[in-house]
């Protein structure tokens, strides 16, 4: 049986997610104009702007391709290649399995204090997010990411919407579509959808990230603020997360105070 772990700081956003729109389902101050970035890559550290604006959040997603990792680990020139114990598997289910490895991914990435290093390892979590188990539906998430990343957004749209009907259990089909809804500007199809996204897979850090840009741009500057550090508390390297903390710090910080 799959477990869903809901953290606390997850569970608040969802419960503040559902009467975000009972007020007003537009910005008050929409931005003028958006930075363009290409939808399904995670951009370089050294290749993040220092800030970003407010009126200029970032559209941004996971990565283009399913990483896979070598199993054989080769040791130094001239040596015998190292020998590592790998865990005991075979007495769990696919699902448990699955489970197993995205908590020790996950106890690695947050304890990973180099950007490089953790971006390879968020890579092997991607790694798995991507497969949803059908070759079907594989197919129709590369197909929707690859049309969004050229800017095809309505075959995109297409292609995201056989994957929710197809498989409604499938986490990375909600997110990226609430990625795509968002960067259409319709805020509540994108709410609904991330924060179903959310409520299949807590950990999904990106999510989390969209999320907090949906936030934003209705002016719900502290909740928005609390999904930036749970995104932190996932992915403490992840660059877009961790400026956008430190730009948003002072202003929450003081009027809290």
């Amino acid at each position: 049986m799959r477990h869903i772990f809901v953290t606390s700081g997850t569970a608040l956003l969802l419960a503040v997610a559902a009467p975000v729109f009972a007020q007003d389902s537009q910005p008050q101050t929409p931005p003028e104009t958006e930075q363009q970035v290409k939808p399904d890559e995670l951009p370089a550290p050294d290749a993040l702007p220092e800030a970003i604006p407010l009126d200029q959040l970032e559209r941004l997603d996971g990565p283009d391709a399913i990483f896979e990792s070598d199993d054989a680990v080769e040791g130094i020139a001239g040596t015998e290649p190292a020998i590592i114990e790998k865990p005991d598997y075979s007495r769990l289910t696919e699902a448990e399995e699955r489970e197993v490895r995205l908590d020790a991914l996950f106890e690695r990435l947050q304890a990973e204090d180099n950007a490089e290093a953790a971006n390879l390892i968020a890579e092997e979590i991607w790694a798995i997010w991507l497969d949803s188990g059908s070759a079907s539906v594989n197919l129709l998430l590369r197909r929707g990411t690859a049309a969004q990343k050229r800017g095809d957004d309505n075959l995109a749209r297409r292609m995201f919407n056989h994957v929710i009907e197809l498989s409604p259990d499938y986490a990375e089909g909600w997110a990226r579509s609430a990625r795509l809804a968002y960067e259409e500007e319709d805020l509540s199809r994108a709410l609904t959808e991330v924060t179903q996204a959310l409520i299949l897979e807590p950990r999904q850090f990106y999510a989390h990230w969209t999320l907090g840009n949906i936030f934003e741009k209705i002016g719900r500057t502290e909740e928005a603020y609390e999904t930036y550090k749970e995104a932190n508390r996932l992915y403490p390297e992840l660059m877009p997360v961790k400026d956008r903390l430190e730009m948003m710090k002072g202003s929450i910080e003081g009027d809290v105070l």
